[in-house]
C-alpha cells in the first residue's frame, strides 16, 4: 500500500470519528440542555416547569 493510500485511509477514519462525535454531541446537547442545570428555581417555579 502506498503512502498516499495509507494517508487517505487514515484521513477517512479521522473524519468518520470526528463526524460521529459531532453528531453525537449535537443530539446530546439537544436532549440534555446544559444551561438549564445552572438555573436555580424556587420550589414553586420547579413545580410549574414542564419537563
Amino acid at each position: 500500500m502506498s503512502f498516499a493510500m495509507m494517508f487517505l485511509v487514515l484521513a477517512a477514519f479521522l473524519f468518520a470519528i470526528f463526524a460521529f462525535s459531532a453528531v453525537l454531541s449535537y443530539f446530546l446537547t439537544k436532549a440534555l440542555p446544559g444551561k438549564d442545570a445552572l438555573v436555580v428555581d424556587t420550589p414553586e417555579e420547579a413545580l410549574e416547569r414542564k419537563i
